[in-house]
């Protein structure tokens, strides 16, 4: 009896095209950098406003770089299904 090796197609939740790990990192970088604005100007001028704002920038950039990748790798896998 030979058994077949069945190939499975990997869900789109795995990370194929190995962006996931960059996007994390690029997220926090980013994220950091409109922290650290949100503190030094919050330093310099003691304005609480400014302060809450730059902390949800920095939220808010987190969650869209994260999605932008999120497009990039389906778009990637959309280009993968059609060569094959």
């Amino acid at each position: 009896m030979s058994k077949l090796r069945m190939e499975k197609k990997p869900s789109h939740s795995q990370d194929r095209h190995k962006t996931q790990k960059l996007a994390r990192i690029l997220a926090i970088v980013v994220s950091a950098l409109f922290a650290a604005v949100a503190i030094a100007g919050f330093n310099r001028t003691g304005d609480y406003l400014q302060l809450g704002v730059f902390l949800v920038v920095s939220i808010v950039a987190y969650f869209v770089i994260v999605f932008i990748f999120k497009g990039v790798d389906r778009l990637l896998d959309s280009v993968d299904d059609r060569e094959h």
